[in-house]
């Protein structure tokens, strides 16, 4: 898995295909995740929310290119949401694939995050701090 920071989604497509690209903005972080969310990629992705985090509590998590998600890559999420959390922010799921939210709902935690449809529906709800779900 690669981190890339800051590129444009042309540069962005053109890196491996495991990948998580994070863009700061007033009022949060956007990490797009490109690839798998597992076990050989879930220390890269740990750091990258912990990096995010220091920053600013609020992340965007663009799924919209995510592959597989197995326990271990939706643990890290559920401790990124808890970081987020104890720093007054939340991570929000923005294109969450079919699998993903099936596999969220199965694990109990579809309730925990707040998903969005869309990464420009979660900006907007970050940059308003309202958080409503879909």
């Amino acid at each position: 898995m690669t981190v890339v920071s800051g590129v444009d989604r042309d540069e962005a497509q053109e890196a491996a295909d495991d990948q998580v690209v994070v863009h700061a903005f007033s009022g949060g972080s956007l990490i797009r995740i490109t690839g798998d969310l597992d076990l050989s990629t879930a220390a890269r992705l740990r750091a990258t929310f912990e990096t995010a985090l220091a920053s600013d509590p609020w992340i965007i998590v663009d799924l919209s290119r995510a592959g597989v998600t197995d326990s271990v890559g939706l643990g890290v999420l559920v401790a990124a949401r808890h970081g987020a959390r104890r720093r007054g922010g939340d991570v929000l799921l923005a294109a969450a694939p079919p699998f993903l939210v099936s596999f969220l709902q199965a694990a109990r935690l579809g309730g925990v995050f707040t998903m969005f449809d869309t990464v420009p529906q979660a900006m907007t709800a970050t940059l308003s701090r309202g958080t409503g779900p879909r």
